[in-house]
């Protein structure tokens, strides 16, 4: 059989003359799995990506996703020069300028702000476009932390449940989730692989071939759910209720671990009164779920405890975030699973691998107090909520297409004094809003390094190929931004490499003991990470401060309190907008990386809703209907896909186009809000109520 690195060479050669020279690089992207590649570069090209058969977590492939970004880094999108824009905001006129020209203008315009408002009137935002330490972490904090202004708070992703994981495992702790082979049973909640963490799928079908128990738990009968030895949709945002509602029933029965219990965890007495509230028939009605159901996964749960619970991020974008990881994490704290090698709960938590290098970052650079905002607080920064706002520095980020309450925000990036700059390799739906956008260059096209927090390892890329154009890294842009605003320190005169050996001679514990000679032969090396069987395998009572904590003195057990947007929660608002609306992963989308990709987007053919038959009965809907969905904050227009594999009550809007694609202008995030949830100050966009019409004139 043909590998897949020899059909993507023959895909290859199609379009060249010269024969492909295969190189070593890394997804860059903000995915578990940080695929090793094999990239093929003909005549200064880089013209195909293909997994490393020799990584063994690539295992030799790729997601389309990736396989597909050489073409468009080569394709016409590509930004190539600087441009200045030329008519209203958003309206898309740009005319090219140069570098130096466009280097000045930043500088004077930010010189003249901080002389009249200081360095807290310019504001950076920063995604994950790449996750490189040095390009998309270190050089652009010491950047902004030398300005002065302040720094974003990462909270989109996961913050609120790895807040309560934390709280619950006293650390990042994880079970080794290549380890889940002998596993009798796996639990996938909240999660789908097959779109977000494709390089599990392997180990799951190895337990699956030794007979393992499988339980999906998602509102969405997600591919992967076939086969599955029971499947549990309950209502979005009652995951809490489901866990605590398990957990009653092993205590009931008595299929808890007590000799674990007593040796390795605390605040058991304070988790058992807390389940008294929780019995089967309470949770049925708080989940939607029957009390058969509940008692099956319980007897499941009980009787298999070499058990592997795979948590995604959508269940803790709630206002219950916090809560909901705490009572999934205190499941195997009941049964001992946390006993064996892939035992126990994964949430997907770059913790493990932090990105706060404080000793690079230059937090003693600065001329003025340090001062952060939450990135998912934008539209209210923008708004004149808090320190007034005069410029907006945006790069490997896309917020008028991915953060929430998009009217407000839309109006704040809208507005005609705001100065904003965007460094992005395409004219994304925030760089037509920009004043200034800069071209970026790509992950292929710099030298870096990324971690992995799937299985915890420490990357090292190359520059493969030169950048298109005048395209030029953050650490390029600033050092130029420092040399034109007056810095003298020496750490903006920098290059990629010199970046990288300060980094890797840090005393950082995330690679202590890292085996320098085998990152420099392979590109890639393992770093330390406590696995959840190392810690609670021994047979031993551990000390307080390794245990698993259902409780203690400042530690309440956990509990189910309804998504602020809820039938529960706001029966009021319920009863305008009864509708739950979720926001999963498109499989061929990244956030909104690749919705601009013309053979991604044709794949997932438009934007779609699903609906359940008799929600889209009630409100006249057929499949194929171009609908409305809308509450107070917004309103967007999506193509209806009526299925039964959807809970009745919720309304699903996979992946997040770019708003050109929408009919309206505007995608799902029209509607979401930008409250956060309990803990971490996380995001909670998946507590959102909508109504669905049919669309005017339709």
């Amino acid at each position: 059989m043909e590998t897949r690195m020899g059909q993507a060479a023959k895909r290859s050669e199609r379009s060249v003359d010269a024969a492909p020279d295969w190189r070593s690089a890394v997804c860059p992207h903000d995915c578990a799995d940080r695929c090793r590649l094999r990239a093929c570069v003909a005549e200064g090209r880089l013209i195909a990506l293909a997994g490393d058969p020799d990584h063994p977590v690539t295992q030799g492939f790729i997601c389309r996703k990736i396989a597909e970004l050489p073409a468009r880094l080569n394709g016409p999108e590509r930004l190539r020069r600087p441009l200045l824009r030329g008519g209203p905001k958003g309206s898309g006129e740009f005319r090219p300028i140069g570098w130096a020209e466009a280097i000045a203008t930043i500088a004077q315009r930010w010189q003249a702000i901080l002389a009249t408002d200081g360095p807290y009137a310019i504001l950076p935002f920063f995604g994950s476009g790449t996750e490189g330490l040095v390009q998309g972490h270190i050089a652009p904090k010491r950047f902004f932390n030398r300005l002065g202004s302040l720094q974003m708070i990462r909270t989109i992703c996961t913050r609120a449940g790895r807040t309560g994981y934390r709280q619950t495992m006293g650390g990042s702790i994880s079970p080794d989730p290549t380890a889940i082979g002998g596993c009798s049973l796996v639990v996938l909640w909240g999660v789908n692989p097959a779109a977000t963490n494709i390089h599990q799928l392997p180990t799951l079908k190895e337990a699956r071939a030794r007979g393992a128990k499988l339980v999906v738990v998602n509102p969405v009968r997600i591919r992967g759910a076939e086969g599955a030895d029971l499947v549990l949709q309950p209502k979005p945002g009652s995951d809490a209720a489901l866990a605590l509602g398990v957990m009653h029933a092993l205590v009931r029965d008595g299929r808890h671990d007590a000799d674990f219990v007593a040796r390795a965890t605390m605040g058991f007495e304070e988790l058992a009164r807390r389940l008294a509230d929780y019995p089967p028939q309470r949770v049925a009605g708080l989940t939607g779920l029957t009390v058969a159901e509940i008692e099956a996964f319980a007897r499941l749960y009980g009787e298999h405890r070499h058990s592997f619970i795979s948590v995604g991020p959508g269940c803790q974008r709630h206002s219950n975030g916090g809560l909901t990881l705490r009572s999934i994490a205190c499941l195997p704290g009941l049964t001992g699973a946390l006993r064996f090698a892939g035992g126990g709960v994964y949430f997907p938590t770059s913790t493990i691998f932090p990105h706060d290098w404080h000793e690079l970052e230059g937090e003693e650079l600065r001329p003025t107090p340090a001062a952060g905002y939450n990135m998912i607080h934008l539209a209210h920064m923008l708004n004149g909520t808090g320190f007034p706002i005069r410029s907006l520095f945006v790069a490997q980020g896309n917020p008028a297409s991915v953060l929430y309450n998009q009217s407000a925000l839309r109006a704040g990036l809208g507005r005609e004094d705001l100065f904003t700059v965007v460094h992005d390799l395409f004219l994304t739906d925030t760089a037509r809003l920009a004043d200034i956008v800069l071209p970026a260059t790509s992950a292929f096209e710099q030298a870096d390094l990324f971690f992995s927090y799937f299985v915890p390892a420490l990357y090292r890329s190359q520059r493969i190929v030169a950048p298109p154009g005048e395209a030029r890294s953050n650490r390029q842009l600033f050092g130029d931004l420092a040399q034109a605003l007056g810095f003298g320190e020496a750490c903006f005169a920098q290059d990629d490499d010199a970046l990288i050996r300060e980094l890797l001679a840090a005393d950082h514990p995330a690679i202590r003991g890292l085996d320098r000679a085998r990152l420099d032969a392979q590109g890639w090396a393992p770093v330390a990470a406590e696995t959840t069987d190392r810690r609670f395998g021994p047979d031993r009572a551990l000390p307080e401060d390794l245990r698993l904590r259902f409780a203690d003195a400042t530690l309440a057990a956990p509990e189910y309190l309804p998504p602020k947007e809820s039938e529960e929660g706001s029966p009021d608002r319920f009863a305008r907008y009864p509708l739950a609306l979720v926001t999963p992963s498109g499989h061929s989308f990244l956030n909104s990386n690749y919705a601009g990709e013309a053979g991604l987007t044709a794949e997932e053919i438009r934007p779609t809703l699903y609906l359940h038959p008799d929600d889209a009965a009630r409100r006249g809907v057929a499949n194929g209907d171009r609908v409305t969905v809308f509450n107070d904050r917004g309103r967007f227009e999506v193509w209806a896909v009526v299925e039964a594999r959807v809970k009745p009550g919720v309304a699903v809007a996979p992946g997040q186009w770019w708003s050109r694609h929408y009919p309206c202008g505007g995608n799902a995030n029209m509607t979401t809000p930008d409250f956060v949830a309990d803990l971490g100050g996380g995001s909670a966009f998946n507590s959102n109520l909508v109504e669905v019409r049919r669309a005017d004139g339709i």
